[in-house]
């Protein structure tokens, strides 16, 4: 018996818990759970099932992560993870004593940590991403101008040609459809921020896929691809605050601006760019204070 096994439990446990669970989350949790029973058998605890765990175990791994620095904010999600394999095996009583605050975790913001990336600092980045692969270099464009994921850009080459049809059809409202590469394969719609700049892009992204073998990022497959892009990005310095996730970031923050502009309550608005990123209306809230929360405000001082 090893660690092994008490891994194999809690990931058996975890899936049993209720609510939908995304490729993305799942893989993620279990990810975490292993992380934690590797730390169980190396501070001597004999724990092989997730039913033998006690609140000494988990106060030691809250302790251990807050020890070797960890935010309140990953001590909290990986708090979380036990508590869903522990609700799956109808536990969730006993992990609810364990607050966040008792663990050392309490307060931790979910604000954002990156900010909406200026445009003339995306380009500065991109022309860099271009002399490097021309292929991330398009995938960064189409998370700019379509507020997407890293893999929706890498994978969208499959809805091109519909996109562009969407774009350039006058009768349509201009919405694409995302499919491939979604958290949970959830398909959404979403509209671009700027229709006639979008239908140019994606025509580019046509020709730019022709020209290499039917992809945007040349390699054979979907983990490489990935990996390939996550290289060229960091070598060009997007890494933290400029990762380009803050592309979704300033995605999300001028639909926002526009929609408040137009008359839209904040609530409405929010709800609206949430299912555009696809997370759901029920999260808007959550979408203004992770994405917009400091640059509307910032909005409103400087319209008042």
């Amino acid at each position: 018996m090893s660690h092994k096994s008490l891994a194999a439990d809690l990931c058996r446990a975890a899936r049993s818990a209720r609510g939908k669970q995304a490729h993305h989350t799942r893989k993620g949790r279990e990810q975490s759970l292993a992380r934690f029973a590797i730390f169980t058998w190396e501070e001597g605890f004999q724990v092989h099932t997730a039913r033998q765990l006690k609140e000494k175990h988990v106060e030691a791994w809250a302790a251990g992560m807050l020890a070797r620095g960890r935010t309140k904010r990953t001590i909290a999600n990986n708090m979380a993870h036990i508590r869903t394999a522990l609700e799956g095996i109808k536990r969730r009583p006993f992990a609810d004593k364990m607050s966040n605050a008792a663990l050392g975790a309490g307060g931790a913001s979910r604000a954002g940590t990156k900010r909406p990336m200026a445009r003339e600092v995306f380009e500065a980045h991109h022309a860099i991403v271009a002399a490097l692969d021309p292929g991330v270099a398009m995938v960064l464009e189409l998370q700019a101008e379509f507020g997407l994921r890293a893999e929706e850009g890498v994978r969208a080459v499959k809805s091109l040609a519909d996109w562009h049809r969407a774009l350039v059809n006058q009768v349509a409202d201009g919405f694409v459809t995302i499919i491939h590469g979604t958290k949970g394969g959830k398909t959404r719609r979403s509209p671009p921020l700027d229709r006639l700049r979008a239908a140019e892009l994606v025509a580019r992204a046509i020709e730019l896929s022709r020209h290499s073998g039917g992809k945007l990022v040349r390699k054979p497959d979907l983990k490489r691809a990935m990996d390939r892009y996550h290289y060229v990005v960091r070598k060009a310095g997007m890494t933290g605050e400029n990762a380009p996730h803050s592309l979704r970031y300033a995605y999300t923050v001028k639909h926002l601006q526009r929609m408040k502009a137009a008359g839209v309550s904040r609530r409405e608005a929010a709800a609206g760019v949430s299912t555009w990123l696809g997370h759901g209306d029920g999260r808007g809230t959550w979408v203004e204070r992770v994405y917009g929360r400091a640059e509307l405000a910032a909005t409103e001082v400087r319209n008042a």
